[in-house]
């Protein structure tokens, strides 16, 4: 994206039929007493996959999904990628769907790590974008161990091209009753529908005009691909139509060396070009979420760019995101100016990813340091699938990754670096608060948090 547009969170709780939303980390959070594994710590259900009636319902066809876990007998993805060794991605849970009914009995273990662009980023407290720290908090107030900028999510499937958004007709009644209460109690219930001619819908719209796909494309997951290559680093992906996206419109070849941007096989099982051990750095989130109660400024109902059409609370109820993928068109090596000291700036303050290039965490970074100064590109994959990998994500934030929904049995899934140790060391530890108290280590008692340095110390990333 060009613009960097700030959205308050809110908490969302909506009945059954609706589903559960998803949200950011936020900042302000409800309080917990002191007491630790008691009721008030449990209220967070963990992940689960959707029904198969939800998916419709929300025009996805789950017969055209890439990977989804459960798929086969519960047997796709169990292993493997995300999970290492004899990790499982997923366990069959009977209280996924007793808790919420637009879920099915697979409870996710998978939590794939990522950050967050949002103005209240305390990265963009060093940014040199005014524009972008309106909300920023006071840099001198931020905490080494500071949650507001993490996404937890569950990568439950990917798209690889735009064939499985259902074109309908689709229309199912939720709610009717007849003859209720003694036969006095009457409700016709409302229909779900898309694609329904007769209702003057064309196919995959709703009433309200607009498709699934439309909702979709509106909120992005920067994915970060490996550009090491054995035959050196890579400048480009091996798709022409990507490099003519943004990189160079005139591009008539595939510069070699190309890094892949498509699904690969491995021991004989697919394995997705965003898998996380493909990624140099953990994914990066846009958020630009509206705020249901207005909070943020924003009227749907205006004309832009003064208004933004969809909710990720109120419309996006699969949690889903389309990717945008981004890379450098220099080498972490490169001499070449300013290239060479953007680099140099960007990874001083955010670290270096596995490939030896800075870690980017802001639309900034990406757009006017990097894009604008021909150091990076970014692109989306063919909606036709043409490309072959991954084109949009169905992966839902936890909506409270506190009080239960991280569980004992969960693990992180986060790059690594080639000596093993996380790429992201202050995720690792704040994952491991959630995980062993059910809190962010800026809730914990000094108690906890001194038993939190003892627990990430044992995993390698003492704090």
């Amino acid at each position: 994206m060009k613009s960097i547009r700030k959205h308050a969170y809110l908490f969302v709780s909506v009945l059954a039929v609706a589903g559960l939303l998803f949200l950011a980390v936020p900042k302000a959070m409800a309080q917990q007493d002191s007491d630790n594994n008691d009721a008030d710590d449990h209220f967070n259900p963990p992940p689960c996959d959707f029904s198969n009636q939800f998916y419709a319902d929300n025009g996805i066809d789950v017969t055209q999904l890439i990977g989804r876990f459960g798929d086969n007998n519960g047997q796709t993805r169990l292993t493997g990628p995300p999970a290492r060794g004899s990790q499982h991605n997923f366990v069959v849970d009977t209280n996924c769907s007793k808790t919420d009914p637009t879920r099915r009995n697979f409870r996710i273990l998978a939590t794939t790590g990522g950050n967050a662009d949002d103005g209240n980023s305390p990265f963009t407290c060093a940014s040199t974008d005014p524009a972008s720290m309106p909300h920023a908090p006071t840099c001198a107030t931020q905490s080494a161990v500071e949650p507001e900028t993490f996404e937890f999510i569950s990568i439950l499937a990917f798209l690889n091209s735009q064939g499985p958004f259902a074109q309908g007709p689709y229309l199912r009644n939720v709610g009717f009753i007849n003859g209720g209460l003694q036969g006095v109690q009457q409700n016709h219930g409302t229909d779900i529908t898309y694609g329904e001619s007769s209702l003057g819908e064309a196919p995959g719209q709703t009433l309200r005009g607009f498709a699934m796909q439309d909702i979709v494309s509106n909120f992005e997951a920067y994915a970060a691909l490996k550009q090491t290559t054995p035959h050196g680093f890579a400048l480009n992906p091996c798709s022409l139509a990507m490099i003519q996206n943004q990189q160079d419109p005139t591009a008539t070849t595939v510069p070699q060396p190309c890094f892949n941007q498509a699904d690969t096989v491995v021991n004989g099982q697919p394995l997705s070009d965003v898998a996380t051990p493909n990624l140099r750095q953990d994914w990066r989130f846009a958020t630009n979420r509206n705020a249901m109660d207005g909070s943020d400024g924003n009227d749907p109902f205006g004309t832009p760019p003064n208004s933004a059409p969809f909710g990720y609370f109120c419309d996006d109820l699969l949690g889903m995101w389309v990717i945008t993928y981004f890379w450098f068109t220099q080498p972490p090596n490169t001499q070449v100016q300013p290239c060479k000291d953007i680099f140099h700036n960007i990874g001083a303050a955010n670290g270096f990813t596995t490939d030896g290039t800075p870690v980017i965490l802001t639309a900034f970074e990406l757009n006017d340091e990097l894009e604008a100064n021909n150091c990076g590109a970014e692109a989306q994959e063919a909606v036709d699938g043409s490309d072959g990998g991954a084109g949009f994500l169905i992966c839902p934030a936890l909506p409270d990754p506190r009080a239960g929904a991280i569980t004992s049995d969960a693990f992180l899934d986060q790059v690594f670096n080639a000596n093993g140790s996380p790429n992201n060391r202050i995720l690792t530890v704040n994952f491991l608060s959630l995980q062993n108290f059910g809190k962010f280590p800026n809730e914990l008692t000094s108690t906890q948090l001194s038993q939190l340095h003892s627990i990430a110390c044992s995993h390698g990333v003492c704090f």
